[in-house]
């Protein structure tokens, strides 16, 4: 994390203006800064909940004890995961607003505040199988007067790409959402990233996708029928509703893959799991955390050393249950 220090303000004039008439300024800033808009929505979430406890304050009148309380106020009843991604806003807003309103930046004596790890609960092969059936049937159909069926699902080959492409890779749902046709290089089995905005938190990077998965996109591409109507691949989405008229954004990804999960009776199916699901078995398989780290898009070591030690206990667990000098109580 970058250190910074608290400039003093210039001789200009300070700018007066309340909390809530500064937010649309922010907003501008953040679009301009080419910032995604999950990010300018979820920052400026944050803002307003802070307008809505100090009771919308002149931005110069807001302290550093102003932002300690109300961040101890949202922890009450938050996860510290919430409380982090606050502070992150505020840091971000502040930042901005200590250049346009000539002010000392309130939010800089403040940490960054510890969140806990969450537990990484990879997908199993057995609930990758289940997931992978519930792509290609409906779910039964309960009658009255005669035996259950099931029918064969329209979106099944696009679904059953989506869930090989998210294992193979290990990419974020929301990269996979901005994927289009042109990103897709069957030929020589690749995928390319690209990067949203300023690309600080998704990075560009060339992906290899395995021969399965190719089969699955070609044969899930090959059924498409707008690919004949816009021949340029660059404009079309590579995921898109049944109807192909419109691209499934990153929540829409989410949600079928929710349904998929209840249909196939896997519990907590979110996109996260198969990052964390290929991130683990790439590291069992002698993989070596360098170039994961570079695969999966990281900044850091971090998220990666924490995948590393899932498959080492995994080794250790291994090791107990082979050890001849063990199993045999030599």
């Amino acid at each position: 994390m970058r250190s910074e220090v608290a400039a003093p303000p210039s001789t200009r004039e300070r700018i007066s203006m309340h909390l809530t008439e500064a937010t649309k300024g922010f907003e501008i800033y953040m679009l301009a800064a080419g910032r995604s808009p999950h990010t300018v929505q979820l920052h400026k979430y944050t803002i307003r909940r802070l307008a809505e406890y100090l009771n919308d304050p002149d931005v110069t009148a807001i302290t550093t004890a102003d932002l300690q309380a109300f961040l101890a106020y949202w922890g009450q009843s938050h996860a510290s995961s919430s409380v982090r991604r606050f502070w992150t806003g505020i840091r971000s807003f502040f930042r901005w607003a200590a250049s346009e309103f000539n002010i000392l930046n309130p939010s800089l004596a403040i940490p960054a505040p510890k969140s806990a790890n969450r537990v990484i609960h990879p997908l199993t092969h057995e609930e990758i199988s289940k997931l992978l059936d519930a792509c290609s049937r409906t779910a039964p159909a309960n009658t009255q007067h005669r035996r259950s069926f099931t029918m064969p699902r329209s979106t099944a080959k696009r679904d059953r790409a989506l869930i090989l492409l998210l294992l193979d890779t290990g990419i974020r749902i929301s990269e996979a959402a901005r994927l289009t046709l042109g990103d897709v290089d069957l030929d020589n089995g690749e995928i390319i990233i690209r990067p949203y905005g300023s690309g600080e938190k998704s990075r560009a990077r060339v992906l290899p996708i395995g021969n399965r998965t190719r089969r699955a996109l070609w044969h899930y591409i090959a059924s498409r029928t707008d690919t004949k109507e816009d021949p340029d691949p660059d404009s079309l989405s590579l995921f898109v509703d049944k109807t192909e008229d419109h691209a499934l954004d990153r929540h829409g990804l989410r949600q079928l893959l929710n349904r998929l999960g209840e249909r196939a009776s896997v519990p907590n199916v979110h996109p996260h799991r198969f990052r964390h699901t290929f991130a683990i078995e790439y590291l069992r398989n002698n993989g070596d955390v360098f170039t994961l780290q570079r695969i999966l898009g990281h900044r850091t070591l971090t998220m990666v050393e924490r995948y590393l030690e899932i498959a080492q206990a995994d080794v250790k667990t291994a090791h107990r249950r082979a050890s001849p000098v063990d199993r045999w109580r030599l």
